[in-house]
């Protein structure tokens, strides 16, 4: 094999080399997306099962939604809790910051997401059932 042969091998070994570490990167980041979207669905989902127990006030039969924007730290904790959007019923208002707060460190976040925070924007929503 000439010079020119093995440094064409060499160059073809070396893309192959990087195509697979960008193929298992591409798997690391996809896995990281999902563990991030499962993540966030979790804490919805915990601020959903408490939004109804708010400090003993009757929500119950009310409709409207209620926007809220807060931050998830690296211990899972949500700071910084802020109105978007009100229902323009304070006891409903008050009813989804209630949740949100009740629901602060339930769900533990995956080790693949690391200690980064989160900036999360959710919408409690308060309706009749079907």
């Amino acid at each position: 094999m000439d010079a020119r042969a093995v440094r064409n091998q060499g160059i073809t070994l070396g893309r192959m080399v990087e195509e697979a570490m960008d193929a298992s990167g591409d798997a690391r980041l996809d896995r990281q997306v999902q563990a991030e979207k499962w993540y966030l669905s979790q804490v919805r989902r915990a601020i959903e099962e408490r939004k109804f127990f708010s400090n003993g006030q009757r929500v119950a039969g009310l409709i409207g939604n209620v926007q809220y924007v807060f931050t998830i730290t690296a211990d899972d904790v949500f700071r910084d809790i802020r109105l978007v959007r009100s229902s323009g019923d304070a006891r409903l208002d008050n009813a989804a910051r209630s949740a949100i707060q009740a629901a602060s460190g339930v769900v533990e976040r995956p080790a693949l997401l690391g200690h980064r925070t989160f900036r999360l924007v959710v919408t409690v929503k308060y309706q009749y059932q079907m």
